[in-house]
């Protein structure tokens, strides 16, 4: 009888205690799977406060998150691109390694991953990074081909690789499936500038342009493509525009020198001339701006106005030879040869306007009629620029023979 209530006893201790381990177990997988539960609501809690701007709350909460599902791709994603906003590259690039080893179709790990890696000095040693990166970028676009910040993203790599022409063909591709995107216009505009190709960004930033309407970063390229395409009379009307529309003063003044200098070079004067007035108001102590007014003003015909341009630049740049030169070129346009002469005897010796110096007094003295030292000054104007544009032009003058020099030389 003993031993029976003995067995019954082991037997009722041996069933509690499995109870308690069935019930001890059951509490720790309830207990996961409130944490994972938890877990996804955190995460949307976080990616709340990233939306908000409140990066350090979103920081703790993802944190908390990854420790309670360390499986959970999405936020090791969301905790990697935190911490590479606060410049931890190294700790950014381990969770989002994490995000794409638990999820390989998260097409957003890979193209952070890919930013985490991007921007290593190139050296041997971040060659290899460098590979990396691009690798990153187009396992991002793999999965999600019309991602334009993929698209970016891979054409960027390949030029700061000096891969142009791979950049080249991807831009082009993408714009053929995508004709929409301005920003792959926009891109591939500044890539065909950068090779060379002005012709066909000129063409892809106009097409930008009607896109967009009045977007004053696409206008500005395309004017500074007129302007190296040397296509004036395009890049004045660009600028004239941009001045009108622009609230940045800076910005204004530069828009204000450019549509000058394409006003000049197509003839425009009186526009030139209203440009560099406007920015005198603002830069009335630099003589350049007045110098570049005197110019336009003289091919406007307004030499008394030049005159008095090469003046003020004097006053604030004494002994400025542009400025002289402009001045002599002045009282040459309004007769006064006397003074024309003694304006430009002062700058003889410089060594980029002597031969100017020299040509303009050789006109001079032709107006006077003072034939010999019109052949004198002719003659030394050509010894001292035998191969530039003024060289050409005097050695096959109709009158050389009668300035002393012989024909052709």
């Amino acid at each position: 009888m003993l031993r029976k209530i003995t067995i019954v006893a082991i037997t009722l201790v041996l069933a509690v205690c499995a109870g308690c381990e069935s019930y001890s177990e059951s509490k720790k997988l309830a207990q996961k799977r409130w944490e994972k539960a938890s877990a996804g609501i955190k995460l949307n809690l976080a990616q709340q406060e990233c939306e908000k701007g409140r990066f350090n709350e979103a920081r703790k909460i993802v944190s908390e998150c990854v420790i309670a599902d360390p499986d959970n791709a999405q936020a090791h994603l969301l905790y990697g691109k935190l911490l590479l906003a606060e410049d931890k590259r190294a700790d950014a690039v381990r969770e989002l390694r994490l995000a794409v080893e638990l999820d390989e179709e998260l097409g957003e790990g890979w193209y952070w991953l890919g930013l985490a890696t991007q921007g290593l000095e190139q050296t041997q040693q971040s060659w290899g990074e460098n590979q990396q990166t691009l690798f990153y970028y187009n396992k991002a676009l793999a999965l999600n081909p019309t991602s334009v910040d993929y698209v970016l993203a891979v054409a960027e790599t390949y030029t700061e690789q000096e891969k142009l022409e791979e950049a080249i063909k991807l831009l082009e591709e993408k714009i053929a499936a995508m004709p929409r995107q301005v920003s792959l216009k926009a891109a591939a505009a500044d890539l065909m500038w950068r090779v060379g190709k002005n012709e066909r960004a000129i063409e892809l930033y106009k097409q930008a342009m009607l896109m967009t309407g009045d977007d004053s970063s696409i206008a500005e390229a395309l004017g500074y493509c007129y302007v190296f395409s040397g296509r004036w009379s395009e890049g004045a009307e660009i600028f004239n525009k941009l001045i009108g529309q622009c609230q940045d003063e800076q910005k204004k003044k530069l828009y204000l020198q450019a549509a000058a200098f394409c006003s000049v070079n197509c003839a425009q004067y009186d526009r030139a001339v209203s440009c560099y007035n406007e920015l005198s108001v603002e830069e009335r102590d630099d003589a350049e701006i007045w110098v570049k007014m005197g110019q336009a003003a003289l091919g406007a015909g307004a030499a008394e106005r030049a005159f008095m341009c090469g003046e003020g630049a004097l006053a604030l740049q004494p002994g400025y030879a542009d400025a002289i030169v402009l001045v002599g070129c002045a009282q040459y346009s309004m007769g006064d040869y006397t003074a024309a002469i003694k304006s430009f005897e002062k700058i003889t010796e410089d060594k980029k306007n002597g031969g100017i110096s020299w040509l303009m007094r050789a006109r001079c003295y032709e107006q006077l009629g003072q034939k010999d030292k019109a052949g004198r000054a002719y003659k030394k104007a050509l010894e001292i620029e035998p191969h530039s544009e003024l060289g050409d032009f005097l050695a096959k003058g109709k009158d050389v023979e009668d300035w002393g020099l012989p024909a052709g030389d």
